[in-house]
């Protein structure tokens, strides 16, 4: 059986959901499963996930990556957005990491959040760990 990464993103942030939604419509090759931090399968695995709380991908091979690293990886196995990638691999993941801090601080203000996680249509609950 093929092993797949898992992203788990902020269920209750309509930007990360849009992205959750985003990924799965552009995961061609069937390389993700999703979680999101309000699931029991993240409550199981927060001692990997510590302090994670936008973006993470578990990877098949049991490395985790989070916030800039996780969005590169995920845009990378995608084959999508060719230009920022090639400024994200270029640009230390550390200093990338200082924007998306930003960002995930005010993704509320910005984008919104939901009371709850959204119920998930039928296609996307094939591919969601709870």
């Amino acid at each position: 059986m093929k092993k797949n990464d898992i992203i788990i993103y902020d269920g209750v942030c309509v930007m990360c959901n849009s992205f959750f939604r985003w990924v799965h419509r552009n995961d061609s090759d069937n390389v993700f499963l999703f979680s999101n931090f309000q699931s029991n399968f993240a409550k199981e695995n927060m001692h990997i996930l510590k302090n994670t709380d936008s973006i993470a991908v578990m990877m098949e091979n049991g490395k985790l990556v989070r916030k800039t690293e996780a969005v590169h990886y995920v845009l990378k196995k995608t084959k999508k957005f060719l230009v920022p990638r090639l400024l994200i691999s270029v640009i230390p993941y550390f200093i990338c990491d200082i924007f998306y801090d930003f960002i995930a601080s005010i993704r509320y203000k910005i984008f919104g959040k939901y009371e709850n996680c959204p119920v998930l249509d039928k296609k996307y609950k094939l591919k969601f760990i709870d």
